[in-house]
């Protein structure tokens, strides 16, 4: 297993996540994962566009993210892809969908991130990547790193609670696989047959994992914290089942660890445990 670093704040407006992506880096290495690349980090003010604030370095972070993700998956590697805000995502999953564009996705999440850009209320691109890769919004952002656009029948949302009103028609209108929050914590076992149905369709599956699918209670230092998270213990359920067909599971991101908002280091302690339990991989 390997690790790329993205230590981008862009997309989520909001200093912190940079200070995560370093601090999760070195516990990966001191778990002796290797890293391959470091993204660098363009300076850029938010730009005249006010729809898509901060686009340009997004983009090219992004068009590095995907490069650094398909090589890694075309040389046979496994690589976890370290944020930074979710916005990352945009390019790994680009990166995953170049190399196999049946790739399945696990997006455990409290939110979709699959707003457009005319429809997103704060215009911040860490809620917007998963629309784009989908197909949907404006022509110039969809494909815009792989030619391959992500099926929505491949995906399957975990811990999603807070959903915006496009967000919740376009996952409505076409029938996008969500495992909400409150079920996982009522009904974990049912949660479990749901994730293993979804794997066995897949040759190559990748997870995009951001720590506010966690309670904020007890994980407060993320950038966007929503109520009525699920538990550790079940992520850790969750995962181990995710992780134990480890010839499935290809590429992994791990995001919007905040540590600027973090309470009595209960987040830190959390991230601790997560990097060994995907550091397995």
């Amino acid at each position: 297993m390997n690790y790329i670093v993205a230590p981008q704040w862009y997309g989520a407006y909001k200093k912190g996540p940079e200070v995560g992506a370093l601090r999760l880096a070195q516990l990966f290495e001191n778990e002796g994962l290797k890293e391959l690349s470091c993204i660098s980090i363009p300076d850029e003010r938010p730009g005249e566009d006010s729809l898509m604030p901060f686009f340009n370095a997004i983009d090219k972070v992004n068009q590095d993210i995907c490069n650094s993700v398909y090589s890694a998956l075309s040389s046979g590697k496994k690589v976890i892809t370290i944020g930074g805000d979710h916005a990352v995502s945009w390019g790994s999953i680009a990166g995953a969908l170049k190399h196999n564009p049946e790739v399945g996705v696990i997006y455990l999440d409290a939110h979709g991130d699959c707003n457009i850009a005319e429809r997103s209320a704060s215009h911040h691109i860490h809620g917007m990547h998963m629309a784009y890769l989908m197909g949907f919004g404006e022509a110039k952002y969809v494909g815009r790193y792989t030619k391959n656009i992500l099926p929505v029948e491949n995906i399957l949302y975990v811990g999603a609670r807070s959903l915006d009103p496009y967000e919740v028609e376009l996952i409505n209108k076409h029938g996008i696989s969500r495992i909400p929050s409150d079920v996982i914590n009522s009904d974990i076992v049912g949660a479990l047959e749901t994730i293993s149905g979804f794997m066995s369709r897949f040759k190559q599956i990748h997870i995009s994992l951001d720590i506010d699918v966690l309670d904020p209670s007890i994980a407060p230092g993320t950038g966007v914290p929503e109520e009525g998270g699920i538990t550790e213990a079940a992520l850790h359920e969750l995962l181990n089942l995710i992780l134990k067909n480890n010839t499935t599971v290809k590429s992994i991101d791990l995001v919007e660890y905040n540590p600027l908002y973090d309470i009595d280091e209960r987040t830190d302690r959390v991230v601790k445990k997560l990097v060994k339990i995907l550091s397995r991989i």
